[in-house]
Order: structure tokens, then sequence, then C-alpha cells
């Protein structure tokens, strides 16, 4: 039975999560909410819905695909995730039962932003809501980083072509899905520690800087 578990679990088939996309360009992508998903999915020809998972639950799913393929993901300056994620969260995000959900929870029990920092933005609430948990919690476990190569948003202009290249992925990586964003808030100082706070192993793991704390 192990033998042929074993060989089952090297066959090319695509049982939840992996999809065939991942069998095409022998990679997984760790989409964490936010942070170009959806611009990715396109690119490699996805159409099997946004999985918002754990790098863990690959590896425990199928280890063989885990260990042979590579791994990566794209990570974002928490606070201006943070922001976009709110923003997107306030309009009904994708508009499923659970984004109308969160929406009615967030304009419910806030009115801006600051207000959502003070009252609806606790540990709870970051756990629950995968558009807000840390992007650590994505591709780290235990402590240990899971997948190949982190890219970040910010540089992805500049990263994605030379990535592509070297994994055989397509080049033209258009923007899709991306908030209109309005004027970012003024914040006082007791928000932005809240924030630094609630995503402190973000700020830790990608060395991202803290420069609104003094």
């Amino acid at each position: 039975m192990k033998i042929l578990s074993r060989l089952f679990k090297r066959l090319p088939l695509c049982p939840f999560p992996y999809k065939p996309y991942m069998h095409k360009y022998k990679c997984i992508f760790i989409h964490i909410p936010k942070n170009a998903g959806s611009s990715i999915m396109d690119l490699l020809e996805d159409t099997g819905g946004r999985f918002h998972l754990e790098s863990k639950i690959y590896l425990d799913v199928n280890d063989c695909f885990f260990r042979k393929y590579h791994k990566f993901a794209i990570v974002r300056e928490p606070l201006d995730r943070l922001f976009s994620a709110y923003q997107y969260s306030c309009r009904g995000g994708n508009k499923s039962p659970e984004d109308i959900a969160l929406a009615a929870h967030i304009n419910s029990n806030s009115h801006n932003f600051t207000s959502f920092i003070e009252c609806v933005l606790d540990t709870h609430f970051i756990i629950e809501q995968p558009l807000f948990r840390p992007q650590y919690s994505f591709i780290y476990h235990r402590g240990k980083l899971c997948i190949d190569t982190i890219l970040r948003f910010e540089l992805l202009h500049e990263q994605w072509p030379k990535f592509a290249k070297l994994h055989g992925f397509p080049l033209d990586l258009r923007k899709l899905n991306s908030s209109k964003e309005s004027d970012f808030p003024m914040l006082e100082e007791h928000h932005y520690k809240k924030i630094v706070q609630m995503y402190l192993p973000d700020y830790i793991y990608f060395n991202y800087p803290v420069n609104y704390v003094s």
C-alpha cells in the first residue's frame, strides 16, 4: 500500500489544492491575499478559483510535488497591504457571502480606516479573516521558511521578468484586481504602533522598516 501511495503521489493529478498550472510550470504559487495574486493567476492561466492556503497544506497533501516544484510567493509592505485589504473589504470584496458578511462587520463597527484600526483590528480578527492574516503565516511554519522564492510587491515590475525567464513562466504580467486607491489617511502614532504590534513578524521576516514609529 505504501508503494502504491508513493506512485500515486508522483502522477500529475490535480486533487485539491494542486492545480493544472502547477504541473504545467512545475511551480506552486502561495497566494497571499492583496499581493498581486490575481495577476499571477491570470498569467499562469489558473481558472480554478483562489486558494489562500498555507504552504504547509501543499506539503501535507503531496510531499513529492511540494519538494519537486519551485514554490514562490509575493509579500507587501504590511501597512500598505492592510489599507488595500480594508478598502477592498469595505466594497464587499469578491461579493461572496463571506466577503459581504465581512464588509457588513467592518462597516457596522467603523466608519473610516482609523476607526477600523481602533475598533475592529485585533488579534482575533486578523486570525479569522484571510484577507488580513499576517503574511508570514502563509509561508512560514514553526519559524522556518517553507518556500523557495519571495518576491516583493513593490519591486514586482523589476523582479518578475528575471524570475519568469529563470523558471520558464510567461513574462507579460498585467495588473489585475487592483484596489481603487483613495488618499492614504492621516494616522496618529498610536495607530501605527498598533499595526506594528499586529504585524510585527511580517516586518521582521520580510525586512520592512518601521519608519513611522518613534
